[in-house]
């Protein structure tokens, strides 16, 4: 192989080691010089740095590695180099007790990347191989060997930014962090020593410019020994919670400050629990002293100790006061809560604080992909959120005890569900079940059921009724009772085509099967024909034998006539005007025709069967969409709408029985209302 004398065939030979660079280490490292004869073509170059990388490349060619397949479930390893231009890596398998390549491969840095400090690069690192082998991070559990602590720089509480993003990226693969051992294959070895590149050199100031941490300075003074102590404590903590490192205290009480220095005894037990608190707090501070100064050099804390000791009007609006219950030597009361029943969060805290995860593959998988947003801090489990910095994650009975105290607490305002729910997670809390449980609550709560307001939408949705034809459609019902005409009428029937509009009426004294039948058959039948379909929404007079025979059913899609004989009933019209199955019928061929449909019945009957089926199928489809399920049980407390007492209804037909918005219990279980 000659080297490149053309950009040309440059690119084509950068080209041939991507295309090989599964089986070649630190690719990119290797063709930086290739690419930097690239960025000036017109001014084409081939420098000694050049043909040395080329001759490198030439000699690893020409005795490649040779690459293992994995077999399925296996574990494998990662290996992570990093370098001030490139970041590489290696998959590796063990056999035998030796470990072979099974992809290589690496990536340039480019603009910011190669500012990323070496703890980053290496994060870095382990996002590009989860990109470029993903089939291998996700049919195995990848195992990271290295020596830089990525998992914990993932895992911090205050991360944010890029690495946000890679610890999220890298929570759905099964992914180890184990610390780097000895290399057992000389290609790897060469592999790691290649990509090996000395620390950084931290810029340490001279000695001489070093500037010392400032030294802050406490006064405190108090009415007595106690308080004197009590004051020195209050003044520790304050500065411990500050970061204070190095303290220098003031107080004009001798006995204090010679007990604390040591050249005083603390004899009485009191002064030896306050000794011990100040030793405890100084224990910390990389430098403590006290020392005794006269009261009239101690005047501001003098004057607050006297202040403390005023009415609340006279104290200024700076002076910070806090009143303490019991003296700071006595331990506070604490309650140990022991939950017997396991927690949603004992799985997350095992694994983020003892690395300890469940036996099963795939429930170890799921807890690694969930604890990417999840971190333990300061002895509690935390949620990173979208709207607060981190949301503090509660159990079971925590969860009662925050939902109980925002909804009803002394600052609650019996929100709704959701606005609860939005407001503990303002307030910085957080559990799986928080929608759900936010909803039971309120839906339980006595005060929020008696004073909510009463739905008025409506409960199903629009049905529109169309008509083919005129008169093909006819909408019939029954009005009154109305005052008394002749004859005894009170009660009118309309009948109304859904086409036309055409309305027909009249006056009934009496509401029965046989008026019906006469109106339908005089005002309808008689003067605009057979009717397609009757609609109304009544009782018995139009849902009985006679209307029931000669009309098709919306399930069967037949008459009842039909079903039975196996034939269309003949209506007294056809008789006086003959119709055409009239005029042509042969008595003689009758008979055996009638036979003929008894024995094609059936197949009618199963086609209506059918038919049938399909029907209560669709009907329980679009009812079931619209069911509400209530359930009481007996015994059960119901509430029922306070209102004003039922008028007489003045509709067609007077209502019977009880307010329907009232809900009963029966003593039958399988009763619902």
């Amino acid at each position: 192989m000659t080297p490149p004398r053309t950009v040309k065939e440059v690119q084509r030979l950068t080209g041939r080691v991507a295309a090989l660079g599964r089986f070649v280490s630190r690719s990119a490292e290797r063709c930086l010089p290739f690419f930097a004869t690239l960025k000036k073509p017109k001014d084409f170059l081939w420098s000694a740095q050049c043909q040395q990388a080329f001759e490198e490349l030439k000699h690893l060619l020409a005795s490649p590695p040779l690459l293992t397949k994995p077999h399925q479930g296996e574990l494998l390893y990662l290996y992570l180099a990093v370098s001030p231009v490139a970041v590489s890596l290696v998959l590796v398998r063990k056999e035998s007790k030796l470990q072979k390549p099974v992809y290589y491969t690496s990536r340039v840095l480019r603009g910011a990347e190669t500012r990323y400090s070496k703890l980053e690069k290496t994060a870095y690192a382990l996002v590009v191989s989860a990109q470029r082998l993903r089939p291998y991070f996700q049919a195995h559990t990848i195992a990271v060997l290295t020596d830089q602590p990525v998992k914990q720089i993932l895992q911090r509480s205050d991360r944010a930014g890029r690495t946000t993003k890679w610890a999220i990226e890298l929570g759905e693969f099964d992914i180890e962090y184990r610390p780097r051992p000895a290399i057992k294959a000389q290609t790897l070895a060469d592999f790691i020593v290649e990509c090996t590149v000395p620390d950084e050199p931290e810029a340490r100031p001279a000695p001489a410019e070093q500037t010392p941490s400032p030294i802050w300075t406490l006064h405190v003074d108090g009415s007595s020994n106690s308080g004197e102590y009590e004051a020195l404590v209050a003044g520790l903590k304050l500065a411990r919670e500050l970061g204070v490192k190095d303290l220098r205290a003031f107080s004009d009480s001798q006995l204090v400050v010679n007990q604390i220095l040591g050249d005083f005894e603390a004899r009485e037990p009191t002064m030896q629990e306050y000794f011990r608190k100040v030793r405890d707090l100084t224990s910390a501070l990389n430098s403590f002293h006290i020392q005794y100064i006269a009261r009239t050099e101690n005047s501001r804390a003098d004057q607050l100790s006297k202040l403390a000791s005023s009415r609340m009007s006279e104290l200024p609006k700076a002076a910070a006061l806090e009143y303490l219950q019991r003296p700071s030597t006595e331990e506070p009361e604490s309650t140990l809560c022991i939950e017997a029943e396991p927690s949603w969060t004992d799985e997350l805290i095992s694994y983020l604080r003892d690395d300890v995860l469940p036996s099963d593959e795939r429930e170890a998988r799921r807890v690694k992909r969930l604890a990417t947003r999840y971190i333990w801090y300061e002895g509690n489990l935390y949620r990173r959120s979208f709207t607060s910095p981190l949301l503090r994650c509660l159990r079971s009975s925590e969860a009662d005890y925050a939902i109980r105290e925002v909804h009803e607490g002394i600052c609650g305002s019996h929100l709704g569900e959701r606005a609860l729910a939005h407001k503990i997670l303002r307030q910085g809390y957080y559990w799986p079940t928080l929608q759900k449980d936010t909803l039971d609550f309120v839906q339980k709560c006595d005060r929020c059921q008696r004073n909510a307001s009463i739905q008025r939408r409506p409960s199903a949705l629009l049905t529109s009724i169309s008509s083919p034809w005129p008169f093909a459609q006819w909408g019939i019902d029954i009005l009154g009772p109305f005052p008394l005409a002749t004859g005894q009428r009170k009660f009118i029937v309309v009948a109304i085509d859904y086409f036309t509009k055409w309305v027909e009426a009249e006056p009934l004294a009496r509401i029965t099967e046989q008026k019906m039948w006469d109106f339908v058959w005089k005002s309808i039948i008689c003067r605009f024909g057979l009717p397609r379909i009757l609609i109304s929404d009544n009782g018995r007079q139009f849902d009985n034998a006679r209307f029931r025979e000669t009309t098709f059913r919306v399930p069967t899609g037949e008459t009842s006539f039909n079903l039975t004989y196996g034939t269309e009933a003949v209506i007294p019209l056809e008789v006086g005007l003959p119709s055409s199955r009239v005029e042509h019928f042969d008595a003689s061929s009758s008979s055996l025709q009638l036979r003929n449909n008894l024995d094609l019945v059936e197949e009618v009957r199963e086609a209506a069967r059918v038919r049938m089926a399909k029907y209560q199928q669709r009907t329980a489809q679009y009812y079931n969409a619209r069911v509400k399920i209530k359930s009481f049980r007996e015994g059960d407390l119901v509430l029922r709408r306070a209102g004003p007492p039922n008028r007489p209804s003045r509709g067609s037909w007077p209502r019977t029985g009880k307010d329907p918005t009232g809900s009963h219990v029966s003593s039958d279980p399988e009763l619902t209302s």
